[in-house]
């Protein structure tokens, strides 16, 4: 009986092991987070078959003006590696990564050699315009960084009363941001109703807007939310008397450009400003696609070069916290080259 006993304490403790490392097992996963979804799509298709990695910034949030929530911070205090692109994109990010995520491994890919990074006044990586001026001197034009005004840019427009059509395309299969605040004023000058468009910009009130959305001209600041199922989002902008008009966008609207320019009227002809801030040569839009958050285009997945590149490092990176599917994370970079190179 006692032997009996014996045996059932030794079945006992080794059940009871079992389960304590099948546990640990468990909690050994290793937790991904990142931030946007262009970077959760590269990531996810890295894991695919070992894990899925957390987002923070989901929906129609633009990463701009995210409000950070106890779950996403429970979320970066667990994490074992967070990707990020960079303060250029995810301004409200930067402080909780350095307070939150003590313990885990940060890769921002803005700050990675491998990265070809591209100033605002270079050739631009779409390969959509061929006629931009061949200009590299930024430091001629008065560009907003990121923090010095509400708006990344804004123009002037002279309209007749009517109908217009103001558009966000994706551009290599994703748009810019998920979503954009825009203003529309009507105006004399930009500078005569820029407070007061900083101040709606900045205001945590503002209509949504969906695909097929009017927009008319009042103290109100719009919410463009992006169609994600569709490679183009259309908004229908409505002026009712001639005049001139001031749009003041949290984005540069040159980024949303595909094949063809954002703002048009009914018959599909092109509308340019008469003014903008910042100021550009002859009014050329063509040169300036991305953000103004600093002194490059922090959109640099668009880049295939750079998607691969992100692939990579996302790879190496996995592999390194978990060796034991070093070999699926590097297979699934390679698959995922491979689909990225046929888009190309």
């Amino acid at each position: 009986m006692k032997q009996t006993n014996f045996f059932l304490h030794i079945f006992k403790i080794m059940l009871f092991s079992g389960i304590l490392v099948a546990t640990a097992s468990a909690r050994a996963e290793l937790k991904v987070v990142t931030t946007i979804k262009p970077l959760h799509s590269l990531i996810s298709n890295v894991m695919d078959g070992i894990g899925e990695p957390g987002l923070i910034i989901d929906g129609s949030i633009s990463p701009h003006s995210f409000t950070m929530k106890p779950s996403h911070a429970k979320m970066l205090e667990e994490a074992d590696v967070i990707f990020w692109i960079g303060e250029g994109i995810e301004t409200s990010m930067e402080e909780p990564l350095d307070s939150i995520a003590k313990d885990a491994e940060v890769i921002e890919f803005m700050e990675l050699d491998s990265i070809a990074k591209l100033k605002f006044r270079e050739e631009s990586i779409f390969g959509d315009h061929d006629d931009h001026d061949e200009h590299d001197d930024h430091d001629d034009h008065d560009d907003h960084a990121h923090g010095a005004h509400a708006f990344e840019w804004a123009g002037l427009f002279d309209l007749k009363a009517g109908t217009y059509k103001w558009s966000a395309a994706k551009v290599d299969g994703d748009y810019a941001d998920p979503a954009m605040k825009l203003v529309l004023l009507a105006a004399d000058d930009i500078e005569a109703v820029e407070e007061t468009a900083e101040e709606l910009l900045e205001s945590k009130t503002s209509a949504k807007k969906t695909n097929g959305g009017t927009l008319v001209a009042k103290e109100i600041a719009y919410s463009l939310n992006f169609d994600d199922s569709q490679n183009m989002t259309v908004f229908t902008v409505e002026i009712a008397e001639n005049g001139k008009y001031a749009f003041f966008t949290e984005h540069m609207p040159f980024e949303f450009e595909a094949n063809e320019h954002f703002f048009k009227d009914t018959s599909g002809a092109d509308i340019e400003p008469i003014a903008q801030e910042p100021e550009m040569d002859g009014h050329d839009h063509h040169d300036h696609h991305g953000h103004a958050h600093g002194e490059f285009d922090a959109h640099i997945w668009l880049d295939p070069m750079n998607a691969k590149e992100m692939v990579h490092e996302i790879a190496h990176e996995l592999g390194d916290l978990d060796p034991a599917n070093k070999e699926k994370y590097e297979a699934n970079a390679e698959a995922t080259i491979k689909a990225l190179d046929q888009l190309v």
